[in-house]
């Protein structure tokens, strides 16, 4: 098992409230809210250490319900710290500070992926972005688009390709026309007991993935047949 990976290094997180009541509809967000903060803090300069404490913060993160989530240096933390407790830490304008406290390290377990990934995932996600850029999806087109874009999964062989490729059109994940592959989605509409038998082999076209088909493939709006 890999190892953890701390995310987020000890922090302070600030819960902030509106003043009036009806401004959490246009409230700012997250580090608009941080450069306020830190804003009116640095402009301290009669607390010359919780000035330049304010000055090194850095943004980690905003939680819903109000939550900016801070961090420094430890020494700098501990002047915010001590600033809050002697009520002498400065909110963002037009807020105010309900709570300041410690969060503890974020740390995240990585999970392992598989060494190997199955080709006709690899497949379909690849017809679907070349679908998404308008780009011809043909046996060798594919074979390229693996090879630019995936360079740590295995080129198929043609066979194999060839052979993957009449799968997912037999379980309908896939479909064929001149123009070449498509991903079938929930507007592709799928018509059996066509009297053309002849065209049965048009989601092979050319390409000439085998297998048993039942029907052709067609994008279509609904109502038009």
């Amino acid at each position: 098992m890999a190892r953890p990976v701390q995310l987020a290094p000890g922090s302070l997180a600030l819960v902030l409230s509106p003043r009036e009541a009806g401004q959490a509809a246009g409230e700012p967000g997250g580090r608009a809210l941080f450069r306020a903060f830190r804003r009116a803090n640095a402009r301290c300069f009669w607390n010359a250490r919780l000035a330049r404490a304010a000055s090194r913060l850095a943004f980690l993160g905003w939680l819903r319900r109000g939550v900016l989530l801070v961090r420094a240096p430890q020494p700098c933390v501990q002047v915010l710290r001590d600033a809050w407790r002697r009520r002498a830490l400065r909110p963002p304008r037009g807020f105010r500070i309900t709570a300041v406290g410690d969060v503890f390290p974020v740390q995240m377990s990585p999970i392992a992926q598989c060494r190997f990934v199955p080709l006709a995932e690899v497949l379909c996600c690849a017809i679907a972005d070349m679908n998404a850029v308008q780009m011809a999806v043909t046996q060798q087109s594919l074979l390229e688009h693996l090879i630019k874009h995936y360079p740590g999964i295995a080129v198929p062989s043609p066979d194999i390709l060839y052979s993957t490729l009449g799968a997912l059109i037999q379980e309908r994940k896939i479909y064929h026309t001149g123009e070449g592959y498509f991903i079938v989605t929930p507007s592709t509409y799928f018509i059996t007991n066509t009297p053309m038998q002849g065209k049965k082999s048009a989601l092979l076209s050319n390409e000439g993935c085998s297998g048993p088909i039942s029907g052709t493939y067609l994008d279509a709006e609904p109502g038009i047949y």
